[in-house]
């Protein structure tokens, strides 16, 4: 790691020394010229006072039923705190803000500036999910074959999620020259359901099993780069580090009984979690921007590696871009992407009882897919009048596979693909933007790959008077895909895939202290496909899949009085979905389908307000109510209803 820095700022120094041989030339020539550098005029900052706010109050929480009622709030009663400052005193330049709900809900924001030579921010944010607990269904009690053991009853899940991102800059003076540093941790920890299959995991002898699971994972991100203009390009070079650590319940042991390649059964570990090592060195270059022609390139060398399994993969990165204008009003664009993985894995698995007794299992580990993929795009921009645009694109990928085979995948996969879009302002206030992109594909990887893609966007953009501003999208996708690949028959036929996203909002300035946003949103996604049961192949024709939701949301913000606001919302959410096979070993004694049918309307109200109590103090009281119901009721899903009330008093002062 010091090495690579180490180089990364001696090749900076060398060109930059360079660089600046250049420019002494430069203002040389100047003079012989006769031409006087431009004398620069100081700029003198002006004083700007710190600005400091503090808020403190409470949150208070009622929890009717699961708390999926709000999937991403702490469900707690917890005091709250916020607070801001602000500071300019050149060169000086500090920002803090922090807004705490809860020690699980909370951001936090730190930037600070020394004019352009230093340059710092740290952010964190931090959010709950509640989980969901399912509960398994045992369609047969009395039977010793197929049991169901579940060991979190009435038990309540949820993860803590922490993001932090961290960034340093420096520059050197009065020259494009920098280096930075930025860091991301992404730590999780909490409690979620594991579900299990043990017995001795054959037809003869299943348990399902649910358990608790604690998580306390961490992903760290490091990358270390330096960047300058150097004449006519901008060069820039890092270098990455990245680190999963899975701690907690990593790894978990459950009794299993005799097997095939156990005969007398014993504790084992399953459903561990790996951990995961990463690591990549970057070179980029990039002309200046104000030529007619304007050029990139890009070459990475990436590693990483499974330190749980020994799987690793050495990944060689290459692109390229280049971007011609030859009209004002016509541009051409090229991409160019060239991607090696060379994967590799153990040749054997084994495993390791509780009393450390390893046992290897016979036969050999397929081998990694190494991959050689291609890309080539060309993109054609012209605009023949002011508020017309035209593009049209083409694009070309190709992937080369090794050890294909061993996978029953298909060694090439050949993708074309065209898009043709155009966007017109018809009259001033009316902007329409439409899109069509047809996409073919050879050979595809999977069977959930379709062979042909149509896709359809289109937009409007309207403003039909003053304080009136309306916007709707709608897109359509058809996918089809005819003999589908399965390993045990070629009998099986289509997949067709239609997908419908409808999306229109409005913002209504009623008065000029009232203002109103209500939106709608539709999404639809269908799938009817054949599907092959069993090692003796049962063909199930034109199963079908669909999920469907309506989204409303409105909203209303009124100032009666200059220092009073209040803003209302409301949230309505209805989704359905459902899974239909017709093979008769999916419907008897139950139907398959009745796990996966769903009916829910969720629906949310908040209403909040501000107003100045006393001198420069002002008070703030947010309510919010959400509910979860399960239109069907069914025994054999894990949605039942639930409500919860959020109360939050909040007061807040601003200092001097």
């Amino acid at each position: 790691m010091k090495k690579i820095i180490y180089l990364m700022i001696l090749s900076l120094f060398i060109i930059n020394k360079g660089y600046a041989t250049q420019e002494e030339d430069d203002l040389k020539l100047l003079e012989e010229l006769g031409i006087a550098a431009e004398e620069q005029v100081e700029y003198k900052y002006p004083d700007i006072k710190p600005e400091a706010r503090l808020s403190l109050g409470y949150r208070s929480i009622d929890v009717n039923g699961p708390e999926q009622a709000f999937e991403y709030e702490y469900l707690k009663d917890f005091p709250v705190l916020g607070g801001e400052y602000r500071m300019f005193k050149y060169p000086h330049r500090l920002h803090a803000d922090l807004d705490l709900n809860s020690h699980k809900d909370y951001h936090a924001d730190l930037s600070y500036a020394y004019g352009d030579l230093f340059l710092s921010r740290w952010v964190d944010n931090t959010v709950f999910h509640n989980l969901d607990n399912i509960e398994l269904v045992n369609l047969d009690p009395s039977s010793a074959t197929y049991r169901t053991d579940r060991r979190d009853e009435d038990k309540n899940y949820g993860v803590r999620t922490g993001m932090n991102n961290l960034m340093l800059r420096l520059k050197t003076p009065d020259f494009p020259a920098h280096a930075y540093f930025r860091a991301f941790h992404v730590d999780k920890s909490g409690e979620s359901q594991q579900r299990s299959l043990l017995g001795s995991g054959y037809y003869n002898d299943i348990e399902r099993v649910t358990q608790e699971r604690k998580i306390k994972w961490t992903t760290a991100t490091y990358e270390v780069g330096a960047n300058s203009h150097l004449g006519y390009a901008e060069v820039e070079v890092s270098h990455k580090e990245k680190r999963f650590d899975a701690k907690g319940d990593d790894v978990i042991f459950d009794s299993y009984g005799p097997s095939l390649y156990h005969m007398s059964g014993g504790v084992f570990p399953h459903n561990q979690v790996p951990e995961l090592r990463g690591s990549a060195n970057a070179i980029k270059i990039h002309s200046n921007y104000n030529q007619r022609v304007v050029a990139s390139a890009t070459f990475s060398l990436k590693e990483k590696e499974n330190t749980t399994s020994g799987a690793k993969a050495d990944i060689f990165h290459a692109s390229g871009f280049v971007k011609w204008t030859p009209l004002t009003r016509l541009s051409f664009f090229v991409r160019y992407f060239h991607t090696d993985t060379e994967a590799d894995n153990a040749g054997t698995a084994s495993i390791t009882d509780i009393n450390g007794i390893v046992t290897t299992y016979p036969g050999t580990v397929k081998p990694s897919i190494s991959k050689t993929t291609d890309a080539i795009s060309i993109i054609g921009r012209y605009r023949p009048e002011p508020g017309v645009t035209l593009r049209v694109k083409y694009l070309f990928e190709s992937a080369d596979r090794d050890n294909a085979a061993d996978w029953n995948l298909e060694e090439t996969t050949r993708k074309n693909t065209l898009a043709l879009s155009a966007s017109l302002r018809v009259i001033k206030g009316l902007d329409l933007r439409t899109e069509y992109i047809h996409k073919s594909t050879v050979k595809p990887s999977y069977s959930t790959e379709p062979d042909s893609l149509d896709k359809g966007m289109a937009s409007v953009s309207l403003t039909p008077a003053r304080g009136v501003s309306l916007f709707v999208n709608y897109i359509i996708t058809r996918e089809q895909r005819e003999d589908l690949d399965f390993s045990t028959t070629a009998d099986a036929r289509d997949r067709n895939t239609w997908t419908d996203n409808l999306m229109g909002s409005g913002v209504f300035r009623l008065m000029d202290n009232l203002s109103m946003t209500a939106s709608y949103a539709y999404m639809n996604y269908r799938v009817k496909q054949d599907i092959v049961y069993g090692d003796v192949p049962v063909i199930d024709r034109d199963v079908r899949y669909e999920d469907m939701a309506h989204v409303y949301s409105a909203s209303l913000d009124y100032m009666p009085v200059e220092k009073i606001n209040i803003l209302a919302m409301v949230t309505h959410v209805r989704s359905d979905g459902g899974f239909y096979p017709g093979s008769g070993d999916l419907l008897d004694p139950v139907s398959i389908s009745s796990f996966s049918r769903q009916k829910i309307r969720e629906t949310v109200y908040s209403l909040s307000g501000d107003s100045e109590c006393f001198n420069s103090l002002s008070c703030g009281l947010e309510f919010t109510y959400g509910e979860t119901n399960d239109l069907i009721d069914n025994d054999n899903d894990s949605n039942p209803d639930g409500h919860a009330y959020i109360v939050m008093l909040k007061f807040k002062k601003m200092l001097e």
